[in-house]
């Protein structure tokens, strides 16, 4: 007892005054399901009707929530279904935004983690005050009940003893009438003690519940400790995991990633879900404290009537604790601490005249606990009356109310404005960044190749722009995929190259071995006809003309306008100019040769010299997909 009223005597415990977080917060309309507003808007948890009006203030977040979803909803089927928007777009603007808004919810979730922490601390404040106040109620009734034990067992079993005892000896001799006034006083003792123990039963009884149990109010700060030691991480946990979704929103905004940023469009809706609802449970319990600080007292009062039968002149007594107010427990301390002085005073008269008429070893030794349990009563009483004062129990009281209505209530609030702001930093945030990563492109990876390759498609040919008025500039792309080399066929101009070739029947034979000329072009290795060597025993063309273009047919004359090697376009031009290519098509690249100024030095490119080698009308023609 001296520790625990130290204890109290350190606290510095200021006088409870509602905030005006509770005073705004009370003033939230409490309306029924059919929108209207309840007759008494105050703090009652068993009745029906205020109970769902806190829903429906709670359901304000989730209903938000879900129009929310729908809207998202909505957009994303939009922008995925929109397939015809191939527009390139600027996404550094929109990744500028999205790495800013999401330091902004770190901000505002660090606001969450301060909230949570104040929040914190003052449940631990609660905690502690009703834990001295269960203590303090507990310490009361040991108290009283020690009283009874004491007066009903060791006074009067003491005294009972010697009465039964010794003092039934009387002594021979009278010696002005001690031994009758020792009687009388032993008598006298034994009726203070009945009157003690009932005087007693006024004050303890009503200490007790109505299923005449202690009460006891141990049970709050416990519970409250359970669900704190609970609340506490998870929420830190959910908090921090929100700010791990901000944190990669601005590295994938960072470095462009396309699937970082698909990553937090999904995170980022589980971040919304999660804090619209605790949005819509930080309101609902907000509301609920608020309307339980603005007039504490009165619910207090019902709930101590209704689980322990406390009488309303306690409970006012000790939740007010005004100095004009008596204590209910006046009466039954005051006749049971008369009770028990006159009980000791008793004790002392009998102890000093019966040591006059026995002996030590008659009345020992329970006439030294006689005197010892008559003393310790006075003692008890000491500590009881200081327990069953209002002043220290009040004390703790405010203690508890200024823990929960104050600090605590402000971090409540500061948790749900941080719950509510980052809710709709996160939608922003899940809305923009849709916006940008539905329009990155992925990057192939291309393996680069020499720009002479004679396989790459018209459509990978870059057209430059030309400063001047002559013909485009066409040039070749370094990052496309290269086709694999034509393969040699025997019979074919690819497969070995010949001066002489006589045909028979319009199809090539072979007069006898023949070699192929030496490869010059880095890119073949299957003896094309674009070796570059010139003059070798093609007759007047070698095989730099590139008339033998399609096998089994007859060689058609130059064509002006094709000229590659001097001489000029016309018949006399000295028939270096291409003539047939495939099929009796022009080739590839033949239009596009055909607007460039004559070259009488470089060949074509290529190792067919622009043109595809084909097979005769009985073979197959090789198309583009045979070598992939």
């Amino acid at each position: 007892m001296t520790q625990l009223t130290s204890v109290l005597t350190q606290s510095s415990l200021k006088e409870y005054r509602p905030s005006l977080w509770a005073l705004l917060l009370h003033q939230v309309p409490h309306v029924n399901i059919t929108f209207h507003r309840i007759h008494d808007d105050s703090f009652r948890p068993e009745s029906e009707q205020y109970l769902e009006s806190l829903g429906i203030i709670g359901s304000v977040p989730a209903a938000w929530l879900i129009f929310t979803l729908i809207l998202l909803l909505i957009y994303l089927l939009t922008r995925c279904c929109d397939t015809k928007n191939n527009k390139k777009r600027k996404s550094r603007p929109v990744r500028c935004c999205l790495s800013f808004f999401s330091l902004v919810c770190i901000a505002a979730l660090g606001a969450g983690f301060w909230g949570n922490h104040i929040l914190h601390e003052e449940a631990n404040r609660f905690t502690e005050a009703t834990k001295h106040m269960s203590r303090l109620i507990q310490h009361a009734q040991d108290q009283a009940k020690k009283f009874n034990d004491v007066l009903s067992h060791h006074v009067r079993g003491n005294l009972n003893t010697l009465y039964d005892g010794p003092f039934t000896d009387k002594p021979d001799f009278q010696s002005d009438g001690s031994y009758d006034e020792m009687i009388e006083h032993s008598d006298f003792i034994l009726k203070n003690i009945s009157n003690g123990l009932t005087a007693m039963d006024k004050v303890r009884l009503r200490l007790l519940d109505s299923e005449d149990k202690p009460i006891t109010i141990g049970h709050i700060p416990d519970s409250v400790e359970k669900v704190e030691t609970i609340r506490w991480p998870v929420t830190m946990c959910l908090l921090g995991l929100c700010s791990v979704f901000c944190l990669l929103l601005f590295i994938g905004a960072i470095v462009h990633s396309r699937g970082t940023l698909i990553l937090f469009s999904v995170c980022g809706l589980f971040s919304i879900i999660v804090l619209w609802l605790l949005a819509a449970l930080y309101i609902a319990l907000a509301v609920a404290i608020a309307d339980l600080c603005t007039d504490p007292n009165t619910w207090v009062e019902w709930s101590l009537k209704r689980n322990y039968n406390l009488s309303q002149e306690i409970s006012n007594y000790y939740l007010k604790c005004t100095p004009t107010r008596t204590s209910p427990f006046e009466s039954g301390l005051k006749e049971a601490q008369n009770a028990v002085m006159s009980i000791n005073e008793f004790v002392k008269r009998v102890s000093s005249i019966s040591r006059t008429i026995y002996t030590d070893g008659d009345l020992n030794p329970e006439l030294d606990q006689l005197v010892q349990s008559s003393q310790q009563t006075i003692n008890i009483m000491g500590e009881l009356n200081n327990s069953l004062k209002c002043d220290q129990l009040h004390r703790l009281y405010n203690g508890a109310l200024v823990a929960t209505c104050d600090q605590g209530l402000f971090g409540l609030v500061v948790m749900l404005v941080s719950a509510a702001i980052c809710a709709f930093v996160f939608t922003l945030l899940v809305w923009c960044n849709s916006h940008t990563w539905i329009y990155f492109k992925h990057k192939g990876k291309y393996v680069k190749v020499d720009d002479q390759d004679p396989y790459m498609p018209l459509s990978t040919i870059d057209r430059g722009r030309s400063s001047t008025l002559g013909p485009p500039n066409y040039q070749r792309s370094r990052t496309i995929h290269t086709p694999p080399q034509t393969p040699p066929y025997h019979g074919t101009l690819n497969g070995h190259g010949h001066a002489n070739f006589p045909t028979k029947n319009g199809t090539m034979e072979s007069v006898g071995p023949t070699t192929a000329p030496p490869t010059l072009h880095a890119g073949v290795g299957y003896g094309h006809i674009g070796t570059l060597n010139r003059g070798m025993g093609m007759g007047a063309q070698g095989f730099m003309n590139p008339g033998h273009g399609t096998l089994g047919r007859g060689m058609k004359p130059p064509q002006p306008g094709y000229s590659t090697y001097g001489g000029g376009g016309g018949p006399s031009g000295g028939g270096g100019g291409a003539t047939t290519m495939t099929l009796g098509r022009r080739g590839h690249y033949a239009s596009l040769r055909s607007a460039r100024a004559p070259d009488n030095d470089l060949p074509l490119l290529g190792p067919n010299q622009g043109q595809y080698a084909t097979l005769s009308k009985g073979c197959k023609t090789l198309e583009s997909s045979d070598f992939y």
